[in-house]
């Protein structure tokens, strides 16, 4: 999770919905920054998507270069994106990834806001009969910096897990006074693929978990995501509103695509 300063208002008491298809992972990163663009505003959204092909995201700040074999990741047809919040590196696979984007003072501080945001998530899951719980602050190690390890390798204060094992993993991003807070809902831990990606091989068992191992059967991504957005309403005291992009925010997103799209910025450290 990497956190750092902003501000802003929340101008409404609802929170718009977008739950999309899945998508390459920089056009799945350009819609999440386009998204900030309207939090300025005063807009505060929940999206819920996918990724196609499977991408290797890595953290805003992390050293990658020389660590992870891009070669290899193209030979296996997997994608490859730098995400524009921090923490380390995550494979996008079977999974359905939340972003919400929201004026930064709209919950609180940034661990506050944090904090509610996991606890909406896990709140869903536990409608849905997963025994999910946050961990709260003082119960995880401290904040760790961005390395070359795999973001669902160790559980952090304020995140969602089941029986000690991390099932979705976040980071959070303030500029501008707005606020992006996105991460990976496990539908099944594919998270070795992380290590699989490599220079120096590391550990296989990346000790996550996924949905499908805690509920049977797997419930489809429309009750996830109704139950999801419930428990939304329910956490943030917010009515939640479906809609679809804006044509702004699609104009914003095919701009921020070039950069995501470049391996200047993937591959930039």
């Amino acid at each position: 999770m990497e956190l750092s300063p902003g501000h802003g208002s929340l101008n409404e008491t609802r929170l718009r919905f977008l739950l999309d298809g899945p998508q390459p992972g920089a056009w799945n990163m350009a819609v999440d920054e386009a998204l900030m663009d309207s939090a300025r505003s005063g807009q505060a959204t929940l999206r819920l998507y996918g990724w196609e092909p499977a991408c290797i995201s890595f953290g805003r700040n992390q050293t990658v270069r020389g660590r992870y074999d891009g070669a290899l990741a193209a030979r296996k047809g997997i994608d490859v994106v730098r995400r524009p919040t921090g923490g380390r590196s995550v494979f996008h696979h079977r999974e359905i990834t939340y972003s919400v984007t929201a004026p930064a003072d709209s919950w609180g501080g940034l661990r506050e806001a944090y904090l509610r945001i996991n606890r909406a998530l896990a709140a869903g899951l536990r409608q849905l009969g997963a025994p999910v719980r946050v961990v709260e602050p003082g119960r995880g190690a401290p904040l760790p910096k961005p390395s070359v390890r795999a973001c669902f390798r160790d559980p952090l204060p304020g995140e969602v897990v089941a029986e000690g094992r991390k099932i979705i993993g976040s980071a959070q991003w303030r500029d501008g006074g707005a606020l992006l807070q996105h991460g990976s809902l496990l539908l099944h831990n594919d998270q070795a693929t992380v290590e699989d990606l490599r220079i120096e091989p590391g550990a296989t068992d990346v000790p996550a978990t996924g949905l499908a191992e805690l509920l049977d059967p797997l419930p489809d991504v429309a009750t996830i995501a109704d139950a999801l957005a419930a428990a939304f309403v329910a956490e943030l005291e917010i009515e939640v509103t479906p809609v679809d992009l804006s044509p702004a925010e699609r104009a914003g997103a095919e701009k921020a695509h070039a950069k995501y799209r470049d391996d200047a910025w993937t591959w930039r450290r």
